[in-house]
C-alpha cells in the first residue's frame, strides 16, 4: 500500500475516534483520541518533512586494489535539516562482477540525530576489472515502521582491480621447474655465431657457454659475449588469451603470470616487446605504453581459438630471438605455432595439463 493511502486511512481513523470521543464523552475515549491525534500529526509531518534530504559520499579506503583482496568501503551520511526522525538505512548494491555473489548491503545509520555518520563495510575476494558503484538508496522509516520514504542518490565510484602478480621464473639455460601457478615447456635451438662483436653484462637467460670469463675477471662482474648475429635478436613476450569454456579461472591465472613476467623483466632492465594475440594482434612497447597495457589487464577477456596460428603468422615478426609465450593452457594450435617459430621459445601455462 502506498504512503498516501496509508495517510488517508490514518486521518479517517482519527476523525472516527474524534466522533466516538464526542459521542461517548468518557475519559478513556478522549485519551484514545488525543493519543492517536499526536501519532497522526507525527505521521503527517514525517510524510511532508524532507527526511531524506542528506548528502551521501562513498570512499574506497584501499587505493591500489588487486584480485583476491578485501576491499574496504566507507560511506559518509550527512543530514541537511535539524532532525531525521525514524530508522535510517543505506542500501548499497555491489557491482555484479566485483565478487562471486550478487550482494545488496543494508547499512543501518543508528545515531541519526547526529550531524554526520560514517558506515563501513567490506567486500571479500574482489575480482579483476573496472567496476562502478552507480548509486545508493537512502531509506527512512518512522519509528513504528508504518511509513517509509526512499530516495535514490546518484553516487558514482569507479573501482579498478588489477590482476594479482604471480612469481615468475625467467628462462635460464638449465631446466627450471614451475613455481607457484606457472608450468613451462622449453625448446632451444643452438645458434651458430662465430664473429664476436664485444661483451655486455650478464642477464638472466644468457647461456653459460657464452660468458667471457677473462672479461668477467677484469671487470669483477659476469660478462657475456655478443655476436654480430645477436645484435638482431629481440626478446618478445607474447600473451595468448585463448581458452575453453569453464576455464575462466585458468585465464585469470595466466593474466597474473603475465603481470609477473612484465614486472620481472622490468626489474632486470631487459628490453622487450609485448604482443597480445587477439582478433587484431597488438604490439606494446614498454615502458612507454604502460598505461595501455594496464588498461588491457583490467578489461581483458578470453576468446576462442579461431585462426590463431594464421593471425600470429601474419602479424608476429619472424625473428631469431627468445620468445616467452604465456597462455592459459597448452593447445594444438599453440604447439603448431611454436613449431613455426625460429630461435628459442619458452611456453608458460596456468595449468599443467595439456587440455587439447
Amino acid at each position: 500500500m502506498k504512503n498516501w493511502m496509508k495517510l488517508f486511512i490514518v486521518w479517517a481513523a482519527a476523525f472516527g475516534l474524534y466522533a466516538f470521543a464526542r459521542i461517548e464523552g468518557s475519559i478513556v475515549s478522549s485519551t484514545l483520541w488525543w493519543s492517536f491525534f499526536v501519532l497522526t500529526v507525527y505521521w503527517t509531518l514525517f510524510m511532508f518533512y524532507p527526511v531524506t534530504a542528506a548528502n551521501v559520499s562513498r570512499r574506497v579506503t584501499t587505493k591500489r586494489l588487486v584480485t583476491g583482496q578485501t576491499m574496504d568501503v566507507e560511506v559518509k551520511f550527512e543530514r541537511k535539516y535539524p532532525f531525521l526522525v525514524g530508522m535510517v538505512t543505506l542500501n548499497e548494491k555491489i557491482p555484479p562482477r566485483l565478487t562471486e555473489e550478487e550482494l545488496e548491503l543494508v547499512i543501518p545509520v543508528d545515531r541519526f540525530f547526529r550531524r554526520a555518520e560514517f558506515a563501513h563495510y567490506e567486500v571479500d575476494s574482489i575480482k579483476r576489472g573496472i567496476h562502478v558503484f552507480d548509486r545508493t538508496v537512502l531509506h527512512v522509516r518512522d519509528v513504528f515502521g508504518l511509513f517509509d520514504r526512499k530516495r535514490t542518490v546518484p553516487l558514482e565510484t569507479v573501482v579498478e582491480v588489477s590482476p594479482a602478480e604471480l612469481p615468475f621464473d625467467l628462462p635460464r639455460d638449465e631446466h627450471v621447474g614451475g613455481r607457484g601457478e606457472q608450468y613451462r615447456r622449453t625448446r632451444t635451438y643452438t645458434e651458430v655465431a662465430n664473429t664476436t662483436s664485444g661483451v655486455r653484462e650478464y642477464a638472466a637467460g644468457d647461456r653459460i657457454g657464452r660468458i667471457d670469463w677473462k672479461a668477467s675477471a677484469r671487470r669483477g662482474n659476469l660478462m657475456t659475449k655478443t655476436f654480430d648475429q645477436e645484435q638482431e635478436k629481440k626478446l618478445s613476450l607474447v600473451f595468448v588469451p585463448a581458452t575453453s569454456a569453464g576455464l575462466e579461472e585458468a585465464f585469470e591465472r595466466s593474466l597474473s603470470l603475465l603481470v609477473g613476467a612484465i614486472r620481472q623483466l622490468e626489474r632486470k632492465n631487459l628490453p622487450f616487446e609485448l604482443y597480445i594475440i587477439e582478433e587484431q594482434v597488438r604490439l606494446y612497447h614498454l615502458p612507454d605504453q604502460s598505461a595501455e597495457v594496464g588498461h588491457y589487464l583490467l578489461t581483458a577477456t578470453p576468446e576462442k581459438e579461431t585462426r590463431l596460428v594464421e593471425r600470429v603468422k601474419q602479424h608476429l615478426p619472424q625473428q631469431s630471438g627468445d620468445l616467452i609465450l604465456i597462455s592459459p593452457l597448452e593447445t594444438a594450435s599453440i604447439r603448431e605455432l611454436m613449431h613455426e617459430t625460429q630461435g628459442s621459445y619458452h611456453l608458460y601455462t596456468a595449468v599443467s595439463e595439456v587440455a587439447i
